[in-house]
């Protein structure tokens, strides 16, 4: 696995940015080109869950995770599988989460379509798909977000997955899908790295039958180790405070851990 510390610090510091007000995109960078422009979409009970990030190269889509109360009712907790929806004839039999998929399309406030749709009609009307690399990320919930948008992107706009997509970057993701969903994913799995921090709970969940996708970097204190079995950070987890399963999920945590390997 090839790993650029620098540039998951740059993302990192996205995905930071969308749990807040609009900041000045002059700030924020990928590949050390400043990102030029921002577009907020709104979800449910009209809060900003994506917000889009570009420059003349490069279009990020960052997902936003947990930051209320409501959200953990209305996605993390309805954890029954459903059938994935409104991608190709090959997934009418996978399974994922019923709260994570159900958030892509609640209503967008300001278009009213569904989030799915609003985020695609963003990026068409400003056309930010042309001569750009792309980059989908995501915090928490938002890294379950950006792993179901992307497979709806690929049967959405197969080709500019297929020549323009250039990773899926996630921070303390959940599983989103059951065993079928990982091998449904296919050669995304190779542009997919999934980074933990720590004793972070979060990438424990669900506990049960799900499955993680892509390719795992764990950080901790004193080493990096690639794609080890959730029981291994299980154990290492027992062993430190229980606080720490809360504390190392932040996405401040995150970035100071990835700022000293950078």
């Amino acid at each position: 696995m090839v790993t650029d510390y620098k540039r998951y610090f740059e993302v990192a510091k996205i995905c930071k940015s969308v749990y807040g007000s609009p900041v000045r995109q002059d700030f924020l960078s990928y590949n050390g080109k400043k990102m030029l422009g921002q577009k907020i979409i709104h979800g449910s009970y009209g809060r900003g869950f994506c917000r889009l990030f570009w420059n003349d190269e490069t279009l990020v889509i960052a997902f936003r995770g947990t930051r209320e109360r409501v959200d953990w009712w209305v996605s993390n907790l309805k954890m029954f599988p459903v059938l994935l929806k409104n991608c190709d004839s090959n997934s009418k039999k996978i399974n994922v989460h019923r709260g994570f998929q159900s958030t892509l399309y609640y209503m967008d406030k300001t278009t009213k379509l569904n989030s799915f749709d609003a985020v695609m009609k963003h990026i068409n009307d400003l056309n930010l798909f042309t001569n750009r690399k792309i980059v989908i990320t995501g915090h928490s919930l938002g890294g379950a977000l950006a792993t179901l948008f992307s497979v709806k992107l690929r049967a959405n706009s197969p080709v500019a997955v297929k020549n323009q997509l250039q990773e899926i970057i996630l921070f303390g993701a959940p599983a989103v899908g059951l065993k079928k969903f990982k091998t449904f994913y296919n050669e995304l799995n190779q542009k997919t790295i999934r980074i933990i921090n720590g004793s972070d709970v979060v990438p424990f969940t669900p506990p049960v039958f799900y499955h993680h996708i892509g390719q795992e970097l764990w950080i901790r204190k004193d080493e990096i180790k690639e794609n080890k079995s959730w029981i291994s950070r299980l154990f290492y987890a027992l062993k430190l405070p229980m606080k720490n399963f809360i504390n190392d999920h932040g996405m401040k945590s995150y970035m100071e851990n990835l700022k000293e390997l950078k």
